[in-house]
């Protein structure tokens, strides 16, 4: 998938916006198998050596919501954002507005620390705004009303999963240029030279 991805992240202007999308696909599953990848590699390592290593990533492309999705990924990264950000800032002690804004903050901080891009920053700050509207909608919307049918439950995933994807846009892009380029062509189904 790095082929394909790197290619069409390096000149996007020059593909279509299905292969944009394809590459984005790509590089959701790149980003998904090298994290888990190595980590699995250090967890049977350690376990070599007699030490037990907590599980990083638990099906995150399964999530049926951004909130389950960050339950799933990079979950050491997960807990510490939250131990030591969310909770440090009041979390959800505080009232609904502090709740919303400890969000967003964490994020915002959890993108910065990938890198000291404006990318980076967005991708934090997509994730945040999608835990805050979770959480604000969550208030009317209640799904078990909504329903956990097999088509239901299959919904919700691919929804997160395009949310993520977005994300993934924010965060392989080499600046927001970039970033620009890739979502007007897949939004628009440009045609490309490819």
């Amino acid at each position: 998938a790095a082929a394909l991805v790197d290619q069409a992240y390096s000149y996007p202007g020059s593909f279509s916006g299905v292969t944009l999308l394809l590459a984005t696909y790509g590089y959701a599953m790149q980003i998904y198998c090298d994290f888990s990848g190595y980590s699995d590699i250090a967890i049977g390592c350690a376990r070599v050596l007699g030490f037990r290593l907590p599980v990083n990533f638990n099906r995150p492309y399964m999530a049926t919501s951004v909130t389950d999705f960050w339950r799933r990924w990079h979950i050491p990264l997960s807990t510490w954002l939250r131990d030591y950000l969310y909770i440090s800032m009041g979390g959800n002690r505080k009232g609904r507005v502090r709740t919303y804004i400890n969000l967003m903050v964490t994020m915002l901080l959890g993108g910065l620390w990938h890198g000291a891009a404006w990318n980076f920053v967005l991708w934090g700050g997509a994730h945040g705004f999608f835990l805050v509207a979770e959480r604000f909608l969550g208030r009317w919307i209640n799904l078990k009303k909504v329903g956990n049918s097999h088509m239901a439950i299959l919904a919700r995933r691919l929804l997160t999963f395009h949310i993520v994807l977005l994300g993934w846009v924010l965060f392989r892009a080499k600046d927001l240029p970039t970033v620009k380029v890739v979502l007007w062509r897949i939004i628009t189904f440009a045609e490309g030279l490819d």
